[in-house]
């Protein structure tokens, strides 16, 4: 139990800092459309994004980016949860089954979305179609995804066994 009292602990240190994130991209989301950041200094997945024109493409991908951000973030959130009906012992609850495959979904989607966005910034931005092999950050999410979804359907396997082991005497 110490193990997962620390991952908590760490997992809610993350939240703690990340809330404030939330707010900012919150509110820059609507301000990239509006107002033109040329002055800084900003860059997404290797992109530097002041040095190219503030033209509609690259306020879309900055949106984007930013709204897939906002996808992990509520992953954390979700996690948050499954880690406190751990601490309550509750491991094959109804809930932690849901939200497994709630942040399976959450992670493989923005670990696709953030691949799509870094292949469309290097073909627009750096005028290069490039095929990276090794190991790849995005392709980590998208497998760290489907890890939690498979971990959903372990958790039912795992309690049909349960509920037909507490009938058994």
């Amino acid at each position: 139990m110490r193990k997962l009292h620390i991952l908590k602990a760490i997992v809610d240190f993350t939240w703690i800092f990340a809330i404030p994130l939330v707010m900012v991209i919150i509110a820059f989301i609507p301000a990239i459309f509006f107002y033109d950041f040329g002055d800084l200094n900003i860059t997404i997945n290797s992109i530097n994004f002041n040095s190219v024109d503030s033209s509609m493409p690259l306020k879309l991908l900055l949106a984007l980016n930013a709204l897939n951000y906002l996808l992990i973030i509520y992953a954390l959130y979700l996690f948050r949860r499954v880690l406190y009906f751990f601490l309550l012992v509750k491991v094959f609850d109804n809930k932690v089954i849901q939200l497994f495959n709630k942040i399976g979904y959450l992670l493989t989607i923005s670990g696709v979305v953030t691949l799509v966005l870094s292949f469309l910034s290097k073909l627009y931005f750096e005028q290069k179609m490039s095929l990276e092999f090794g190991l790849n950050p995005y392709i980590v999410i998208v497998c760290l995804g489907l890890f939690f979804m498979v971990l959903g359907e372990i958790f039912i396997v795992a309690k049909t066994a349960k509920q037909e082991n507490d009938l058994t005497i």
